[in-house]
């Protein structure tokens, strides 16, 4: 029997109990192979007989019992600075396994760690309420308890609801969320910079809304707080990135849709002039025509020729006869100038709500975009283009921004 529970323990340092039924198998692998001789019958370890052989194999193998009262206090500070980090359960049960095979300690009961892992986790929790509560503003706990409750202008259902896609509708679940919080983020990540959390511990305390949802009003008042605080800053993040995203995908596709519109309008309008050509020869007859006084003033001739054919399509003549094409930019700025969605729409909303950070190479641009964001927030309109936000380098950038603000 010890060697069978020894080779158990070294596999891993777990006192146990077992009855013979239940490792006769390797009693009886041991009786043929390591310690050849009779077998035996069935039989159990006494305590003592238990207490004994467990005794023999913690000399053997250096290790001591585990003993609540000379180990439970050590442990539990371990796992204390653990939690700083990520009170995760599973993380912290790692975090234990750890500390007990550095000290050469026998693991104890699962139930053993499971109460000192539990009460290691609503201790930290339980600080971290207790300093919002002496940090927290009246109204921001009045907007947190508002939320659980729900009755407050965003329900809580509304608020854990995200865009699925980028269309519309779907994005401006989004934009609700950012309008709604978007107040109180200064004093959220002021909070949270407070209690110096870990990036793991704060995705696992927002993960907690999500996982109780409508059931967190169970919970105490401090941990609600607790866990909205950190859901907040992350559904800010979350909300930021979707709107961003939706930007992008809409900017690309308002762009492709203004390409097909310019390539087309660029054909037809070479269609036209060819059919014009005939046309431009009456206006070209005019500098030719000796009934029509050469003191006449040269806009009274200018005029009988745009009667004969418009501007548009002379130029277009003009250039047809040149072998030339209007430009595609051109047409494609005559799309921007005609969709009103464009100024008025979804591309406003998302830009206004997005923030911009350059690098070495991009500074220039990152703080013009900023500065038409607050323009068009303060006036509606660009009033005073920083200098150097049109440039040709900065024009995949810059287009939109000109387009929604026309």
């Amino acid at each position: 029997m010890l060697v069978v529970l020894l080779g158990y323990f070294k596999a891993k340092p777990v006192a146990l109990s077992p009855g013979f039924h239940q490792i006769k198998q390797d009693l009886k692998y041991v009786h043929q192979t390591v310690l050849p001789g009779p077998g035996c019958r069935p039989f159990n370890l006494t305590p003592k007989e238990n207490e004994r052989i467990y005794q023999r194999i913690f000399q053997l193998c250096n290790y001591q019992r585990w003993n609540a009262k000379e180990h439970g206090l050590a442990l539990s500070a371990y796992l204390s600075q653990q939690a700083r980090a990520w009170t995760a359960p599973r993380h912290l049960f790692d975090a234990a396994i750890e500390y007990l095979a550095g000290q050469k300690i026998a693991i104890p009961a699962y139930s053993t760690l499971q109460k000192i892992i539990s009460q290691v986790a609503g201790d930290e929790q339980e600080h971290m309420a207790a300093q919002l509560e002496c940090a927290m503003s009246h109204e921001l706990k009045q907007v947190l308890t508002e939320l659980v409750n729900g009755e407050g202008p965003l329900p809580f259902r509304q608020l854990r609801q995200s865009a699925r896609n980028f269309t519309g509708t779907e994005l401006e679940k989004e934009l609700v969320v950012y309008r709604h919080i978007q107040h109180w983020i200064p004093e959220v990540d002021q909070l949270l910079g407070m209690l110096s959390l870990s990036q793991k511990n704060q995705q696992h305390l927002a993960e907690k809304v999500d996982y109780y949802g409508a059931k967190l009003k169970r919970q105490t008042v401090g941990n609600q707080r607790l866990y909205l605080l950190c859901y907040l800053q992350t559904r800010w993040q979350q909300a930021l990135e979707r709107i961003a995203d939706g930007f992008v995908h809409h900017v690309r596709q308002t762009k492709h849709k203004a390409k097909e519109y310019a390539q087309d309008a660029v054909y037809q309008d070479w269609q036209r002039a060819a059919k014009n050509v005939s046309k431009a020869a009456a206006v070209l007859h005019l500098f030719i025509d000796d009934s029509i006084d050469l003191q006449q003033p040269f806009a009274t001739v200018r005029q009988k020729a745009l009667g004969l054919l418009a501007k548009k399509d002379l130029e277009s003549v003009c250039l047809f006869l040149n072998e030339q094409r209007r430009s595609v930019d051109e047409s494609m700025w005559q799309y921007y100038d005609e969709k009103d969605s464009l100024r008025k729409g979804l591309l406003r909303d998302l830009f206004l709500c997005l923030r911009f950070e350059g690098n070495d190479g991009t500074q220039h641009l990152a703080a013009a975009l900023a500065n038409a964001q607050g323009e068009l927030n303060a006036q509606a309109q660009l009033q005073t283009p920083t200098p150097g936000f049109y440039q040709k380098k900065y024009a995949n950038s810059c287009w939109i921004v000109q387009a929604i603000s026309c």
